[in-house]
């Protein structure tokens, strides 16, 4: 926890210093009257606590100490205390290691506290204090100390149920546990031994992990085979008609054929139905395997595409099969074969908007008219506010309906700030120290009324803090108020970058709304961070070809520094794929190398949405629809598109509908109409 202010970070000027002298002596009654005195007071407090946590991390703790009765009525008072009390976490008696947590308890900082405490009982191997303070629950992070706590106190039934429990998963555990393992390890007999290492491998196989199932299975006799198998995937052509059929080689036989598919999916699919009367597959093993080739054949685009799904899924039995297969039949612009298998979804999914929008286009195309059946469907659909509702809209020539609608209560904004939670958490925005200001607000919205909640977003808003809004209007389920759905969130940065990237700025907002909601200290689990969800390694590029140093972590987590290289890399994308927002959108999130390969794969030109409707890869898909349908929001606020007909980016594809995307070279791949 770092803390630093907005402000400036120097040294205390002798003014200051004497203001903060008086303060911290109770003379504040020189400072201006009514609210200029209430702001100079917190000014001062801020000032304060800034330099007085700094004094703890220099070494210097009893100046902190002397500067805790000036901010006795500080909100951030408890995140003073709580440096105080890890500053001396060493030297502190049990009594007062209880009297900080009793004062703190329930709260943020309490839980801050206590898990300071524990690591410091962990380190020292005080084993009996580290359980009776974990209440009998593994601390979040510290399940493998909790297991060495009541191997260490003797409790060892206790610690092998814990032990089981942490070995029996498909995925690797961190190192700090191989010694807790192989302790538990040792008091198995041999049978048992065994029996883990094949019900973790079945475990590892299902999960995807094939080194680990391999590794796994180096502990159990006569397993060569397997491990063979596991290695070289290749070798099931042979292996496969001789392996023993149990559940075990079921399992490994199914993900075996999930990976050659990757490499060559028509062998795969050819030994597969060679496999099947052997290993007799379960129902859910045949679905899962199927939707897994399925995927491969779709991804490869190939032209028997269709047809596999056809064979494979005759009495349309698999959802995800006959989504694709309307999709297919889209892409193939087969209109009579699209309505029927879109009558053939399951009446929850026909009645969604993306199959009600392409049953309408579908049905106009086929008739090559505008029935009043479709009419109808495309109204209905034009009336809301979402991607296809946009299209629907381009389609009718009718100005989109965002059906925005306010309902906070802002009589209750005086009462939330009131709030010490919400109070802490302002607080710790002011200072930069995001990531607790989340914890404190999630904390404070957790029991909220729904009006409560709108009220909080709002306060939030004020503030300026943008992904505090949003998250909570989202909580409170409150979709149409889109000022605090889509706040204007650091807008003189997204403004200049829009300007000098020759990007367009609703577009820009559309993209960072949808990575990160405007969380300047998010961090995605493969490691994307800040505003707009930067790779590291792909903000070293963007640094190196804009001719500077590379970016810190702490840096990719400055909105302005985080803003500037993504407005950058946008501009990049832009250029690279011809102009064309869409293929710009998806290379953002897909990376630039996959969207080229679906284009080398592509053998026709394609209207943009049917384009969009067929991209292989499902997270990027919907990526692109919330991108688009974002940026008609944005340009909406912004007043950059006031129908549906004018500027560029303004709308999810043009109401003409001559928007083509090319196949095979990225220049080829051009908006005709300018996206």
């Amino acid at each position: 926890m770092i803390f630093q202010g907005r402000r400036n970070r120097g040294f205390l000027s002798s003014t200051k210093a004497l203001c903060l002298l008086l303060l911290a002596s109770g003379w504040v009654y020189a400072l201006p009257a009514g609210e200029n005195q209430i702001q100079s007071t917190l000014d001062l407090q801020r000032e304060l606590f800034r330099e007085a946590v700094a004094s703890v991390r220099d070494g210097r703790p009893e100046v902190a100490t002397q500067a805790l009765p000036a901010l006795s009525d500080y909100v951030l008072a408890p995140y003073l205390e709580l440096e105080l009390f890890k500053n001396r976490i060493y030297e502190l008696s049990r009594p007062e290691v209880e009297a900080y947590l009793a004062r703190h308890k329930g709260s943020v900082v309490g839980s801050f506290m206590e898990r300071a405490w524990l690591s410091k009982l962990m380190n020292n191997q005080e084993w009996e204090a580290f359980l009776t303070f974990a209440r009998g629950k593994a601390p979040y992070g510290m399940y493998c100390k909790y297991v060495t706590a009541l191997r260490k106190t003797g409790r060892h039934a206790e610690a092998d149920r814990e032990t089981q429990a942490l070995w029996l998963t498909g995925y690797s555990l961190p190192d700090h546990c191989d010694n807790v393992l192989a302790n538990w390890m040792a008091r198995l007999s041999p049978a048992d031994t065994q029996d883990m290492h094949w019900r973790r491998a079945r475990l590892a196989i299902n999960a995807g992990q094939s080194n680990l199932a391999k590794y796994l299975l180096q502990s159990v006799p006569e397993s060569d085979r397997y491990q063979q198998l596991l290695a070289h995937p290749e070798k099931l052509y042979r292996e496969g008609f001789q392996l023993e059929v149990n559940d075990f080689t079921r399992e490994l036989v199914l993900h075996t054929l999930k990976r050659l598919a990757v490499a060559d999916f028509q062998s795969s699919n050819t030994l597969w139905h060679q496999l099947s009367p052997r290993f007799q597959f379960t129902a859910k093993q045949r679905f899962d395997l199927r939707d897994s080739l399925a995927r491969q054949v779709i991804a490869g685009g190939d032209d028997s595409a269709r047809n596999w799904l056809n064979a494979n899924d005759p009495e349309f039995e698999d959802p995800y099969l006959t989504e694709w297969r309307v999709r297919l039949a889209l892409k193939a612009q087969d209109w009579k074969s699209a309505k029927r298998f879109i009558q053939a979804l399951s009446p929850e999914l026909r009645n969604k908007s993306d199959w009600q929008y392409w049953w309408a286009r579908a049905d106009i195309e086929a008739r090559q008219k505008m029935t009043p059946q479709a009419k109808a469907v495309l109204q209905q659909l034009a009336g809301s506010r979402g991607y296809y509702s946009f299209l629907a809209a381009d389609i009718l020539n009718q100005d989109y309906q965002l059906g925005g609608k306010r309902t906070v209560r802002l009589e209750l904004l005086d009462s939330i700030a009131q709030n010490k939670n919400v109070q802490r958490a302002g607080e710790l925005y002011w200072h930069d120290l995001v990531q607790n200001a989340d914890r404190e607000w999630r904390e404070a919205i957790r029991n909220f009324s729904k009006e409560e909640q709108v009220a909080a977003a709002q306060l939030a808003l004020n503030w300026g803090w943008s992904n505090a809004a949003v998250m909570t209007a989202i909580k409170a389920g409150e979709w149409d108020d889109l000022e605090l759905r889509f706040p204007l969130a650091f807008h003189d940065a997204f403004v200049d970058n829009a300007k000098a990237r020759n990007i367009d700025l609703n577009w820009a907002y559309a993209i960072a709304r949808q990575e990160s909601a405007f969380a300047q200290h998010a961090q995605s689990r493969v490691g994307a961070r800040g505003v707009m969800q930067l790779m590291p390694a792909t903000a070293q590029g963007i640094a190196r070809t804009m001719g500077r140093s590379p970016p810190s972590l702490k840096d990719l987590h400055t909105p302005q520094v985080n803003i500037e290289m993504g407005s950058f890399y946008l501009g990049q994308l832009l250029e690279s794929f011809g102009g064309n927002h869409i293929l710009a959108t998806a290379a953002y999130n897909a990376g630039p190398e996959r969207v080229k390969r679906v284009l080398a794969n592509q053998k026709i030109a394609l209207p943009a949405d049917i384009w969009i409707e067929n991209l292989p890869y499902g997270e990027t898909r919907e990526y692109i629809k919330n991108v688009l349908a974002f940026s008609v929001v944005y340009g909406l606020k912004l007043d950059i598109c006031k129908t549906p007909s004018v500027q560029s980016g303004c709308n999810t594809r043009k109401k003409e509908r001559y928007t083509v995307i090319e196949p095979s070279s990225i220049a080829g791949g051009v908006d005709r109409t300018g996206s």
